[in-house]
């Protein structure tokens, strides 16, 4: 099982409230553990107006949730049209930054083509993920699929209608694979 550069993505069944409905870049996956960013939950707007305001941004832009682990830190995903020193390349066309210098370049009105402030992240220890795939801990019954990351996906549909896509995607692709078996 490969999940990293793909998108986690939560099963129908799963009421987890912090990972409901969700759809996540996964960023690492080993050994070690697991981790990547919520792309799909915005924040509430009047949340979103004070984290803004103590990052000292002065755009009015939506914020959204990574997950419920490091929610004192703020992401940067985006396009790679774009970069500072700080700035990690995730894959050909995303990157990440976690430095406050990208809020003050913000501020000056420079931005990349497409980009999403985030805050927190989602992180699993090491096996865990892999039990909630295959579904250790439900009795059978997995919390999560999986499909490729997709730019479309991630930057041309809007929040409120990624899980739809992306679960639809990770059927699709099962689909194939198993009439192609």
């Amino acid at each position: 099982m490969e999940l990293a550069d793909r998108f986690l993505v939560s099963m129908p069944t799963l009421r987890d409230v912090s990972f409901n409905k969700t759809v996540i870049y996964m960023n690492e996956f080993s050994m070690n553990g697991a981790s990547g960013w919520v792309v799909n939950r915005q924040l509430d707007n009047q949340v979103s107006e004070r984290l803004r305001k103590g990052m000292g941004l002065h755009k009015n832009v939506p914020l959204y949730y990574g997950g419920p682990v490091e929610v004192n830190h703020a992401y940067v995903l985006h396009t790679n049209d774009f970069k500072i020193p700080s700035t990690v390349q995730l894959n050909d066309t995303l990157s990440v930054t976690r430095d406050k210098a990208i809020i003050n370049v913000f501020n000056l009105g420079q931005f990349p083509e497409y980009w999403r402030i985030i805050i927190g992240n989602s992180q699993w220890g090491p096996g865990q993920l892999e039990d909630e795939v295959v579904g250790l801990r439900r009795q059978g019954r997995s919390s999560w699929t999986n499909c490729p990351y997709s730019h479309d996906l991630m930057w041309n549909t809007l929040p409120p209608r990624q899980w739809d896509t992306a679960i639809q995607t990770a059927a699709e692709n099962l689909t194939e694979k198993f009439l192609n078996f």
